[in-house]
């Protein structure tokens, strides 16, 4: 039984419906970010000693923070959508994307997806 457990998290705003337009958040909104805030604290990620779910933690390559908490034993990284690199000219955020589906093939993941209010997906 593992006792360290990485959850992605993605944020989809108000007329967003393809996973492409989620990756190209580049900011969390207010709500998102409260909601961050329930789930962990916010780390930085260069040089964090602790259980780093395959986030690199030596160059920044895939982002300098992400969210982490300890729950009963249990530690969890979260894989948080804004937090990941942005590639201004890539629509698609390939590294963010791939990262993400790398994690998910490997079933390693948990996903959370976070509908802001009045998202077409959530009405």
């Amino acid at each position: 039984l593992s006792h360290k457990h990485k959850v992605g998290v993605l944020l989809c705003r108000a007329g967003q419906g393809t996973e492409e337009e989620m990756y190209n958040n580049e900011e969390a909104s207010p709500a998102f970010s409260a909601f961050l805030e329930l789930l962990g604290e916010q780390v930085l990620l260069k040089g964090f000693s602790k259980y780093a779910a395959q986030l690199d933690t030596k160059t920044d390559s895939t982002g300098t923070h992400s969210l982490y908490t300890t729950y009963q034993g249990y530690e969890v990284m979260f894989h948080v959508s804004t937090m990941l690199p942005y590639m201004p000219n890539n629509p698609q955020q390939v590294k963010a994307h791939c990262h993400a589906k790398r994690l998910y093939a490997l079933q390693l993941v948990k996903h959370c997806c976070v509908y802001e209010k009045n998202t077409s997906l959530c009405s």
